[in-house]
């Protein structure tokens, strides 16, 4: 079966049944391992099984599924050819039958309660229409790095977001309501998406709540590159953004090459760290501001096409 937004691994229900109560969207790109978790994870749920339906979305057409997968009862793969898990989400949304709306990450492993949590939360706040779940940072070994430490006291701090009017789509959930009155993510960009699409909910003065029980953990980035990889992409799409709106500052930010000792102070009085690992986690803070400059150079004066990875 084939559909606007990709190829469809099982035909959708002409219906939707009564006790659907929520539509988990979860984009995936070669990373099939990963997906597998998270889908045990949601397999795990205490919510029962046919009160909520899943959409695991391939972002790359030509990775097929492999051999053995495992795929929940309740769960379909759409498949999305258009680079960006922005793309790759409004796939999954233009599918989706509940007026729940939870989206997560392939690399995020879901507690057994993250879906009752959500759905809790969502009652107990009717005139709420989106929430930001809470991302719990895990590391990928037995031990913290320094480039995992800086996820965690300088990097994805959900609860922080919250604050802010946004969250990120590692845990966000929107009713259907809300999602179609303020559009759907900006597909056009490769990161950042997530920060725009609630940025306008903000701007359309709809609240956002914290939803603490409702728990995801997510690996900490494990490695230097990857946090270089992230920086390079949100810079660009907010360098897209300003673009779209006709501000365009074509001067680096080269004041951000002086390091920020402020920084530095603050993470050295954090009892969570020893004092190399706040030095260490104040590098990986520099490293990131530097490529976030040449970047800004890259796109804007040497005209080179945004990067994926």
């Amino acid at each position: 079966m084939q559909s606007d937004s990709g190829a469809i691994q099982q035909p959708k229900s002409a219906t939707v049944p009564t006790s659907l109560r929520a539509s988990v969207i979860v984009p995936t790109y070669q990373s099939w391992d990963q997906l597998q978790v998270c889908l045990d994870g949601l397999a795990s749920q205490t919510l029962n099984a046919d009160q909520f339906e899943i959409f695991a979305v391939n972002n790359d057409p030509s990775d097929p599924v492999p051999e053995g997968f495992r795929l929940p009862v309740n769960a379909r793969i759409l498949s999305e050819a258009k680079p960006g898990s922005y793309a790759a989400r409004n796939c999954g949304i233009q599918e989706a039958s509940a007026e729940l709306l939870f989206f997560t990450d392939s690399d995020c492993q879901p507690d057994p309660h993250y879906l009752e949590a959500g759905l809790k939360m969502a009652q107990v706040h009717p005139e709420v229409g989106r929430f930001g779940g809470n991302v719990v940072l895990i590391p990928n070994g037995r031990d913290w790095t320094v480039t995992e430490l800086y996820d965690v006291h300088l990097g994805l701090e959900q609860k922080k977001w919250v604050e802010r009017g946004r969250a990120v789509t590692a845990n966000l959930i929107v009713r259907r309501c809300i999602m179609d009155r303020i559009g759907r993510f900006n597909d056009k960009v490769l990161s950042g998406g997530d920060m725009e699409w609630n940025d306008r909910a903000k701007a359309a003065g709809e609240p956002i709540l914290f939803a603490a029980d409702a728990i995801v953990r997510h690996p900490a980035r494990g490695s230097l590159g990857d946090h270089l990889s992230k920086a390079r992409r949100i810079e660009g799409a907010r360098i897209r953004r300003n673009e779209s709106r006709g501000f365009v500052n074509y001067i680096p930010p080269v004041q951000k090459l002086i390091p920020s000792f402020k920084t530095l102070k603050n993470l050295l009085k954090n009892p969570g760290l020893t004092s190399a690992q706040a030095i260490g986690v104040w590098g990986v803070h520099y490293a990131i501001r530097v490529v976030k400059i040449t970047e800004t150079i890259r796109l804007l004066w040497l005209r080179r096409p945004d990067q994926r990875k």
